[in-house]
């Protein structure tokens, strides 16, 4: 049996318990499996004893046993087993089956996170930038090569307005020549402007979507888990 096995049966035992004394008794022994440590989980599970136990336990406080040994006040559940007792100075706690509780790991993640940063930050830094300079180049570069699409579908139109103009102009003296340059700048024209319209549209739709992308990657590291 593991912790979240003990908790979910002790949760399941205490159901005929008022809501608020249950979720007081939860609270409780939830933290002490914090405080223990996750490496001395079995530990505190055999010191406490089965579920069964602690529920009857909390159960006979609630109702006035003699023999039990916790009880509820105004602050919460406290359980006597494991009240704060006078121990030498400079180890100050409360005890633990008669024994200093195991100390809690969590300071020395923190000293580990700390380091890690410390002895990383002269690769992760440069890294960053260099990655962050990549991405507002790939950005910079895509939205030129829009530009330069916008801008060419744009000389085709001109092109083929020219061409049409022409055309109009040599109808004249050479039929043959005239038709095929306005039927050729008609041509260029509608293509031109399908081109413009199309890169101009997809200029609108892509660029939006790239800088939401961007936010919602620098946002990700920032973003905490839900907690269940």
């Amino acid at each position: 049996m593991n912790r979240i096995d003990y908790m979910t049966e002790l949760a399941a035992l205490l159901q005929d318990v008022p809501v608020e004394e249950r979720r007081e008794a939860m609270k409780y022994y939830n933290d002490y499996f914090d405080d223990a440590g996750e490496e001395n989980e079995q530990r505190v599970i055999e010191e406490l004893g089965g579920p069964e136990k602690v529920a009857a336990t909390i159960k006979a406080g609630l109702n006035g046993g003699g023999d039990a040994e916790g009880e509820f006040s105004e602050t919460g559940y406290t359980d006597t087993r494991f009240e704060q007792k006078d121990v030498p100075a400079g180890r100050e706690g409360y005890t633990y089956g008669g024994q200093e509780p195991p100390r809690t790991n969590r300071t020395l993640k923190i000293i580990l996170i700390i380091a890690i940063i410390i002895v990383g930050a002269p690769v992760v830094i440069p890294v960053s930038i260099g990655i962050t300079l990549a991405v507002v180049a790939c950005v910079f570069a895509l939205f030129l090569i829009f530009i330069a699409l916008v801008i060419a579908s744009i000389a085709v139109v001109i092109a083929g307005i020219s061409l049409f103009c022409i055309g109009i102009g040599n109808l004249v003296p050479a039929l043959a020549v005239g038709l095929a340059l306005v039927g050729t700048g008609l041509l260029l024209a509608v293509i031109g402007t399908i081109a413009t319209v199309g890169t101009v549209r997809l200029c609108i739709i892509v660029f939006p979507g790239i800088i939401r992308g961007i936010v919602w990657i620098l946002r990700r590291p920032f973003q905490g888990r839900a907690v269940a």
